[in-house]
Formats: structure tokens, C-alpha cells, sequence
């Protein structure tokens, strides 16, 4: 593990970076080290996979490791150049928002309520129930403290006599304590259960893929994917000598740190740093649905939707702030790499920049022309920057020809969106408790209300405000609703978003001062807030400690077993060429488990039910899928053997307990297949002829 982690780890700062570095020195306005540390992080994973891309593009060969160097090599000096022509970027030193006023005790009281049923539901002493009054409390909450902002009433402190007091040295020192409890979130349950095989089912598939991509450049064949994600793995696996299978559970636990660095980038930007330290630790160690995404291996959904989203976004509020040409391109190049990691991050910051577009961009230009027009050129190079990125993955020519021509054929993006479309169920409101957690939950929702637009708030705070609540909303959507095609995904990434809106809820209770509060009783109600708060956020990390260093929830998500691993092991060693067959799952390793493990990248095989499903399907659609079930289930014939020609079949896997799928009639031929290996769960036959 040590040994792992001392390879891969300087590799990974080398091509995730160190390249971007100087880039984000020209084109982020700040003079916080973790804020540019977090901009250099996006932009390197960004400018470096792409380039590489076209450097394996031209070359007609895969992301090899001297393509790997060229590429890291060129984004390093071309930012260096840049550095040394055109200086840093300026921009305002402070926040762009102030913290809302502090809530007084009316408010206070109904979440103090609010946050006691979250502490007795998280215990058990309450049922599920109780999400409904706790939300409607929450709610109270937030009608109460707009009612006493319109009055003038309580103690709030006026947003011009309140000064960031907290020292960098104490600043990073919590910063640094949320992204140590995000690294221990990552790595307790592969140190603990089953290192080096990372968890998630989805780890297998990532692994075919990045293999593929360093080999030819191109995952078209295996599953409709962008890119940017196993580009990226490639570069590192090449240069680290790390097998796929060995690269992710070293690195793969970071991702959560690196949310936890993403979201205080942002929330320190909008509202300085206390914010941020306090939106680091809501994220990474505390969300559920980020950690989801981690546990089934979901990588590329993590980069995109839990890093480029938060980072893009706050470059969309640092363009309403400070409105120049180096943020503009910062934020076309940031905002357009969300379709080059993922189709769902590409999908949220479509519609989100759409919302923008409609009902921001408009006031601007009419009321604030400067910043209007420096925000439409910003994204019309960012819709030209997606296009290119998304041409090839979705066959943007087809889809729009079949949209808007006279051709019903949409390509491979209309198909895949086709066969999403309503065929997944929304969850059960209740499960945002999961996905989400209490402490996020309530105060997010409490913070949405709260840092609605005001009158007294400048045009970029309201405009701030205004797109972080609308991205929790369209999220909160798409949750709800099977026509989103992705619910499952929209109530994980709902997380985000609202782990920034209770950033600036939980630094004002925590940090309220004596002086704010009028009477012993207004004291002791403030008091409770925070001790709840607080105690709320506690428990529920601990909680998330304790989870994370066990095994994973579901079977599939966990190591291969010892069977399987070693069946692996015996195909990797034996592998020359050619492709294999198993059956859809091994002890819950579904077949592409036996291909990453064994080094081939075909044949897939999926269950009947799925297959008629139609959902996820690869690219190549059902038939090749159908001749895999055919093979397994039809030893001799015409028809077998053509698809074991065809597709240059040296092995045939089953796992011998498998339902509906029997290993015997391959056992009983044998002037055909010799059984070259086997143990208690697993046979592998061999074709005479192969």
C-alpha cells in the first residue's frame, strides 16, 4: 500500500497539478493559496488530458507515456510563458458577499426545534417522520428571520462593521483538519477491507477504459463515455507503473479531499474564509451522496459533478464580481470541461449556465452593460470549448441533424439520452437524509431562504446567491422525477450546492458573539443553536468514520473474493490476445470485473432482464451482448462457433453456481474445451482450437 501511494501520489501532482499552476496564477483573481491551488487542480485536469487527446489523435496511437510527457511538458511553459507576458490577475481582495446578518432568537427558536429532531432521528429515537416537521420548522425559520430583516427587528450586525478576524495561520489549520478527515473518510475502508481493490462495482469498467485509452486513444468501443476521466488515469498509470486495478484505490480516496478544497474555494471567494473552512468540512467529510459516488468507483461523475461543477461555479461568481477577459476564459475553459468528465455534470451545467443565460445575462446587459457583454463572450466561448469537447463522445452531428433535419437518426448522444429517459425511479424524499445528512439538509435549507436576494445586497452578491440557490433547485428537480433520467445521480449531487448554502449558516452560529445578544435568554436559545449545530455536525462524522472503515453496504461493491481474484490473476498471467466470455456475475463481480482483472476489454455479457431493459447499454447495442448469452449457454453448433471466430474467444468463464447458466455441457465436450483452470467457484474453459 505504502509502496503504492509513494508512486502514484508524485505522479498525480504532476499531471494534476503542477501543469496548471501558472495558469491559474494568470487567470484567478486571488491571493489565497488554497483557492489557487484548487483552480490549478481544475485547469490541469482539464488542459492536460485534452492535450494529450490530440496529441494521441494526431498520432493514430493511444495516451502513451511519451504523449503523456509532451503534454505536461507544454501546459507546464505555455502557463509559464503566459506568467512571465501578462503578470497575475487582479482583482477585489475581499469577499464578494458579506455574511448575512446574524439570526436573532425568533428565528433561532424553530431551529433549535428543528435541529433536535434531526439529533433524535439520527439516534433512532424518532422516525423518518420526523424530515416532515423538522423541514416545516426549518422553513418557519427562514419566514421568520426575512420578517425581521424587513422590520429592522433583533440584533443582526450590519454587514459594513463586520470584519474577517480569523487568522490564515487558524484559517489553514482548519482547513487542513476537514481535508485530513476527508483523506481518513476515503482511505479507512480499502486499509482496512481489502487493499489494493478499491470499492465499487464501477472500478472494473474505469479500469477497461483507461487501459483502452492508453492503448488506442479512444473507449467508443466499450461504453458511451467522454474522455477527460481515463485520459487523465492513463497519464498517471503510464508514468506511475501502476496498473489500473492498483492506481485507483491509491489515489481514488483523495477525490473526497479535493471536494472538501473545491468547496472552500468557493464559498471563500463569496464569503470569505471562514466560510470556505466551514464549507470544507460540510463536504468532504460529512455529505453522503459525494461519498457514494466514491464507494461504487462512480470517479468520473465524482471529478465532474463534485469538483469541475463547484470550481466552474465559482468562477461564474468571481466573473459577476470582477467581469475581465481572464475570467471570462477561466470560466469558458472550466465550465466547458464538466462535458468532458461526465454526461451528468455536462447535463447540470448546461441548464444551470441556461438559467443564466435567460434571466441573468438580460438584466446585465441592460442594467450593468460592462459585465453583460464580458459574460456573453465568456460563454459563447464556453458553448464553442463544450461543443468541441462533446463533438466526437455524442456524435454532436447526428444528434443535431436528427433534432432538427428530416433524419430520425440522433447518433450515439440521442440514443444513450433516449434510453435514460423515465426509465429509473426518483427515490423517496426521505432518502436525502441519506444522500445528504441532516446537518447539511436543514441548515442548506435554512441558508437558501437566508441569502435570498436583497435590496442592500450588491448586483454579484445577489447574482452569487441567486445561482447557488437555482443549482440546488434544478438538482432538487431532476431528483424527483424519472423524466431527469438520472434521479439517483440529482439527489447525491443535491449535496453540493447545499453544502455551500450552510456554510454561512453554520459560521454565524457558531460564531455569535456574546455582545449580539440582548438577554440571557436570547443568549441561551443562541447557545443551543450552535451546541446543536455543532453537536449535529459532530456526530454525524463520527458516524461517517465509523461507516467508511467497515465493509461496503452492498456485496458488489466489495473486494473480488479470493476465488474470483485468483481467477483474475490466473487470466492476466495467461493472456495473449484475443477475448474472453463469462458469465454476467462471479460472487457479485459482474463479467467486466473478470475483464479488468484479466487484461481484455471484450466480450461483455449483461443478464436477459437487463439486456430488454435497454438502459446503459454499450455503444454496439444488444447483439453483441445476445451472442455472449448464446455462447455461455450453447457449447457446439454453427452459430457458436462464428461468434467464437468473429470474435477470437480464448476463454470461456463461469462461475459454477451461477443461476441459469450451467458450466456442466462445456465439461461434457470434452474434444472441444479442456478446462485450463478452476477452483471451488470458478471454471475456465479453453476451446481446443483456439
Amino acid at each position: 500500500m505504502l509502496f503504492d501511494l509513494i508512486r502514484a501520489v508524485p505522479v498525480a501532482l504532476l499531471v494534476g497539478l503542477v501543469p496548471g499552476y501558472f495558469w491559474a496564477r494568470v487567470l484567478a483573481a486571488t491571493d489565497d493559496l488554497a483557492e489557487r491551488l484548487a483552480y490549478a487542480i481544475a485547469l490541469s485536469v482539464t488542459l492536460v488530458p485534452a492535450v494529450a487527446l490530440i496529441f494521441s489523435s494526431i498520432s493514430g496511437t493511444g495516451v502513451t507515456p511519451v504523449i503523456s510527457l509532451v503534454s505536461i511538458t507544454l501546459v507546464f511553459f505555455a502557463g509559464l510563458a503566459a506568467r512571465l507576458a501578462f503578470g497575475t490577475a487582479k482583482g477585489p481582495a475581499g469577499p464578494v458577499a458579506p455574511l448575512p446578518p446574524a439570526p436573532g432568537v425568533v428565528t433561532l427558536a424553530p431551529l433549535c426545534l428543528a435541529l433536535l429532531l434531526a439529533l433524535g432521528t439520527f439516534f433512532g429515537l424518532v422516525g423518518g417522520w420526523a424530515m416532515i416537521p423538522a423541514a416545516v420548522l426549518v422553513v418557519v425559520s427562514g419566514v421568520l428571520y426575512r420578517i425581521s430583516l424587513r422590520r429592522g427587528d433583533g440584533t443582526e450586525e450590519r454587514p459594513e462593521e463586520r470584519r474577517e478576524d480569523a487568522s490564515p495561520a487558524l484559517v489553514y489549520g482548519l482547513l487542513s483538519a476537514a481535508l485530513v478527515l476527508a483523506l481518513a473518510r476515503g482511505y479507512l475502508g480499502p486499509i482496512f477491507n481489502g487493499w489494493p481493490f478499491p470499492r465499487g462495482v464501477d472500478r472494473y469498467e474505469h479500469a477497461i477504459m483507461t487501459t483502452m485509452m492508453a492503448e488506442g486513444g479512444s473507449t467508443e468501443s466499450f461504453m458511451l463515455y467522454p474522455p477527460g476521466f481515463h485520459a487523465l488515469s492513463a497519464m498517471i498509470s503510464n508514468l506511475s507503473g501502476l496498473e489500473p486495478m492498483a492506481l485507483f484505490p491509491a489515489l481514488a480516496p483523495a477525490l473526497l479531499a479535493l471536494m472538501s478544497l473545491s468547496s472552500y474555494a468557493l464559498a471563500a471567494r463569496l464569503w470569505g474564509r471562514p466560510a470556505g473552512v466551514a464549507a470544507a468540512f460540510l463536504s468532504g467529510p460529512v455529505l453522503g451522496g459525494a461519498y457514494l459516488h466514491f464507494a461504487e468507483a462512480r470517479y468520473p461523475n465524482f471529478v465532474g459533478e463534485q469538483v469541475i461543477i463547484i470550481v466552474a461555479v465559482a468562477a461564474l461568481i468571481g466573473m459577476y464580481a470582477n467581469p475581465t477577459v481572464r475570467a471570462g476564459l477561466l470560466l469558458a475553459v472550466l465550465g466547458s470541461s464538466a462535458v468532458f468528465y461526465h454526461q451528468i455534470s455536462g447535463y447540470v451545467m448546461a441548464v444551470l449556465l441556461a438559467v443564466v443565460a435567460l434571466f441573468f445575462l438580460p438584466y446585465l446587459l441592460l442594467r450593468h452593460r460592462g459585465t453583460g457583454l464580458a459574460l456573453l463572450g465568456s460563454l459563447a466561448l464556453l458553448f464553442v470549448m463544450a461543443a468541441a469537447f462533446a463533438w466526437d463522445t455524442y456524435d454532436l452531428p447526428d444528434l443535431v441533424a436528427g433534432l432538427f433535419g428530416d433524419s430520425a437518426e440522433t447518433g450515439r448522444g440521442g440514443e444513450a439520452v433516449a434510453m435514460a429517459i423515465g426509465t429509473k425511479p426518483a427515490n423517496h424524499p426521505t432518502y436525502l437524509l441519506v444522500t445528504i445528512t441532516a446537518p447539511v439538509l436543514w441548515l442548506g435549507l435554512l441558508g437558501a431562504m437566508m441569502l435570498a436576494p436583497r435590496r442592500s445586497d450588491g448586483t454579484a452578491a445577489r447574482l452569487a446567491h441567486l445561482t447557488l440557490i437555482v443549482w440546488a433547485a434544478l438538482l432538487f428537480v431532476g431528483s424527483q422525477t424519472s423524466y431527469s433520467g438520472f434521479p439517483d445521480r440529482f439527489d447525491r449531487d443535491l449535496g453540493a450546492p447545499l453544502a455551500l448554502l450552510a456554510a454561512p449558516v453554520l459560521v454565524l452560529l457558531l460564531g455569535a458573539a456574546p455582545r449580539l445578544v440582548p438577554s440571557r435568554a436570547a443568549l441561551a436559545v443562541t447557545l443551543a443553536a450552535a451546541l446543536l449545530s455543532a453537536g449535529l455536525l459532530v456526530v454525524q462524522t463520527t458516524r461517517n468514520l465509523e461507516e467508511a472503515a467497515g465493509p461496503s453496504e452492498r456485496p458488489k461493491d466489495r473486494p473480488a473474493t479470493p476465488e474470483v481474484a485468483a481467477a483474475g490473476a490466473w487470466l492476466e498471467e495467461n493472456n495473449e490476445g484475443g477475448s474472453i466470455v463469462a458469465t454476467p456475475y462471479l460472487d457479485y463481480v459482474p463479467s467486466r470485473g473478470m475483464l479488468a482483472m484479466g487484461g481484455y476489454t471484450e466480450m461483455q455479457s449483461y443478464d436477459y432482464a437487463r439486456i430488454l431493459r435497454a438502459r446503459d447499454l454499450p455503444p454496439f447495442g444488444r447483439g453483441p451482448l445476445l451472442d455472449s448469452l448464446w455462447l455461455l449457454k450453447h457449447p457446439t453448433g454453427e452459430k457458436t462457433r462464428r461468434i467464437m471466430q468473429e470474435n477470437d474467444v480464448r476463454y470461456v468463464i463461469f462461475h459454477k453456481r451461477y443461476p441459469g447458466i450451467s458450466w456442466l455441457p462445456y465439461a461434457q465436450q470434452k474434444d472441444l474445451y479442456e478446462v485450463a483452470y478452476q477452483n471451488e467457484s470458478v471454471v475456465i474453459f479453453e476451446p481446443r482450437d483456439a
